[in-house]
């Protein structure tokens, strides 16, 4: 009777877990397949459900130099920041893992310190500063500060893949000759690419989506996507809108899957 019924309440308690999961999915997914919808409606404004299917809107999206240019300038961006995020936090990691320092809890606290403040606080701090070696307002300003502010998650992405590396294989490659960069390059970083990787690929959406630091930064100079997006809802809500949404979100999908593919599961 007892086994019985722990079976049964294990049994309800699995079921509740489960519904529980998928609400919580299609609290998330939800929002996403509407504005999906609703970026193929031939009106005017963004309606949902759309009275009818047209690819109108992608073609104003691919027809438009303002919508291209802010394209362009947020990819330009976003790589620039990825190569500089994981260049800077993947070097601190490594630093921080194979070296050591008097105050090495000091140094991790600036390392993830950009992660703990408003984006608000950290574009105020950057458009001060730029501005006072008078610089302020370029596209190279703001992939430095995306560069600074993302670098916290290469940082701990490398962070963890250091702690799981196995050293002896170091050790056996100092052994045989090699010097300390050569076993860096031939077998570190193979061994942390997926780590590397992620931590890029994170820098890189986050620096596709971020708006607060790009506004503060750009100052009114040039436009990224989210700048775009936020300028033209200020006037209409057309539905141009939803279709660049789409497809930053295809394009984000695209791009996990294939780095997944690429490092043999990055996500497991």
């Amino acid at each position: 009777m007892t086994a019985n019924r722990w079976t049964s309440r294990d049994a309800i308690i699995k079921a509740l877990l489960g519904a529980y999961t998928w609400l919580v999915v299609g609290f998330i997914l939800l929002p996403l397949i509407v504005i999906g919808v609703m970026s193929f409606t031939p009106g005017e404004f963004m309606e949902f459900p759309p009275q009818g299917v047209s690819l109108r809107w992608y073609g104003e999206f691919f027809s438009s130099l303002t919508w291209l240019t802010a394209m362009q300038n947020s990819l330009l961006i976003a790589t620039i920041s990825a190569l500089g995020a994981t260049s800077i936090g993947g070097t601190a990691a490594f630093a921080l893992d194979r070296y050591d320092y008097r105050f090495d809890w000091a140094f991790t606290g600036v390392a993830v310190l950009p992660t703990l403040l408003p984006p608000v606080i950290v574009g105020v701090a950057f458009v001060i500063f730029f501005g006072a070696i008078g610089v302020g307002g370029q596209l190279w300003t703001l992939a430095v500060a995306h560069s600074i502010f993302f670098a916290p998650f290469p940082f701990i992405l490398v962070s963890q893949g250091l702690n799981d590396v196995d050293r002896t294989y170091e050790e056996a490659a100092r052994d045989l000759g090699s010097q300390p960069l050569t076993v860096i390059r031939t077998v570190t970083l193979p061994l942390l690419r997926a780590n590397v990787f992620a931590g890029a690929i994170f820098a890189f959406i986050l620096s596709l989506n971020e708006y607060i630091i790009s506004w503060l930064i750009s100052g009114f100079s040039f436009q990224t996507i989210p700048i775009q997006i936020f300028t033209s809802l200020r006037y209409t809500y057309s539905p141009v809108i939803a279709a660049v949404s789409l497809i930053f979100i295809v394009a984000t999908f695209v791009l996990m899957t294939a780095v997944d593919r690429m490092t043999g599961g990055v996500w497991d």
